[in-house]
């Protein structure tokens, strides 16, 4: 089956009118692709708009769960999911939103995503002067799912394991200070 077929949305976001001068000091996140890591979201450098804008923006929402997927430039095939401290937000055009169906866990996703890489990375680089992934190209992705169970079971391994970082990066970051 296709990737499409079991997400409810694939889709870019938008930069607010103004580009980086329409942005605020607080309000509404606006995730660019410099804040998506492999893995890991990275709030350092982000950006927010007001509630005008974030309206005009609302088909670009960033939900809980959903998967982050930089589809432009060097760090094209990036992706991580957004704590949920961060949500509701909005993307700008330089990230795609895949918010998984009912039949696929988000967590899965990620991870499948992450498996997916070199061949992200190669169909991005394919005939363009610039890497880019599209919406078609991610829709169409042959994924070969398993039961949910068994991606639940995957899932909660690699959540004890990120969590397990977390942890190890905060010591780290004690122990130096």
């Amino acid at each position: 089956m296709k990737l499409g077929d079991v997400c409810i949305k694939i889709g870019s976001g938008a930069t607010p009118r103004g580009g980086s001068k329409a942005y605020k000091a607080e309000g509404i996140p606006i995730i660019r692709s410099q804040n998506v890591r492999d893995w890991a979201f990275d709030a350092d450098g982000l950006a927010y708009i007001d509630d005008e804008q974030s309206l005009r923006l609302a088909g670009v929402e960033v939900k809980s769960r959903d998967v982050l997927l930089n589809i432009t430039g060097d760090s094209v095939a990036r992706a991580c999911m957004v704590p949920d401290r961060f949500v509701p937000a909005r993307v700008n055009q330089h990230v795609a939103i895949i918010r998984a169906g009912d039949r696929i866990d988000p967590l899965f996703l990620l991870c499948w995503l992450q498996m997916m890489k070199p061949k992200l990375l190669k169909m991005a680089s394919s005939g363009a002067t610039r890497n880019a992934l599209t919406k078609s190209m991610i829709g169409s992705l042959e994924i070969d799912l398993p039961s949910l169970e068994t991606q639940q079971g995957i899932a909660s391994i690699v959540e004890a394991l990120q969590l397990k970082m977390t942890i190890n990066q905060q010591l780290n970051d004690y122990l130096a200070a």
